[in-house]
């Protein structure tokens, strides 16, 4: 074995030799080594089998060491992935993305980012795959929360009316308080105002209220505007006949 662990430490013998080539390697001195016949009893047989023995040993040790790099390569990709979706966690909370956000929306603006560089290097696809799971979960999770959020806006005695005077605040007490005869409701209206990860469904509903009030009041101006303008030019028209 030792005359064998020579040549590997020497790069000569590797997990992928075989006897035919490595005994060719010899020469006639390597032959005649003490080390290498052992003794006169030793067949060539016998040698080979050590040899072979010796070079499961090398395999065994390789193949620990490729899949320890696989598994290492396999954790630095995964953390890679998971950096890339903490992005996604935190411009989701900072209103950069909505569930109805669209990739070709923020394409440009995620792949500047050096946190997004690794992931594609992965696979071209990964970063629109990633973020299309992600926008995919979290509109699910949008979708049954405003499911309650709305059963709750729309409780018998309560009903919510959006005006210029409502905040985030005055509507988030609005919700528990109107859940609150309802120990069921009150629960998953805490849960919902409690979530840490990105902007609160409760948030998300209420921009779009707001979106919604805002565009009836712009809607209602223009109304009243082109009324006035109607107006004056009838006003204009009696003076015109009086005359």
């Amino acid at each position: 074995v030792s005359f064998l662990k020579t040549f590997e430490d020497q790069g000569k013998l590797t997990f992928a030799s075989t006897w035919s080539t490595f005994i060719s390697s010899l020469d006639e001195s390597q032959k005649k080594d003490s080390k290498f016949t052992v003794s006169a009893n030793m067949s060539d047989s016998d040698r080979q089998l050590f040899f072979a023995d010796f070079i499961t040993e090398l395999q065994i040790a390789e193949d620990e060491k490729q899949r320890r790099i696989f598994d290492a390569e396999r954790r630095a990709e995964k953390a890679q992935r998971d950096a890339y979706r903490q992005l996604l966690r935190d411009m989701a909370k900072a209103g950069a993305l909505i569930p109805s956000t669209r990739w070709r929306g923020v394409e440009h603006k995620i792949l500047s980012d050096p946190i997004v560089a690794p992931v594609q290097a992965q696979g071209r696809e990964f970063p629109r795959e990633i973020f299309e799971e992600f926008i995919g979960e979290w509109s699910d999770v949008y979708r049954d929360d405003r499911a309650v959020l709305n059963r709750v806006l729309k409780t018998p005695g309560k009903e919510f009316r959006f005006d210029d005077s409502t905040t985030i605040d005055s509507f988030t007490s609005m919700l528990m308080d109107s859940a609150s005869p309802s120990p069921e409701l009150y629960g998953e209206i805490r849960r919902i105002l409690n979530s840490k990860h990105m902007t609160t469904s409760a948030q998300l509903l209420f921009d779009e209220l707001r979106a919604e009030h805002e565009a009836r009041s712009d809607g209602n101006k223009r109304g009243n505007l082109l009324n006035g303008e109607e107006s004056s030019e009838d006003e204009g028209e009696i003076i015109e006949d009086e005359e």
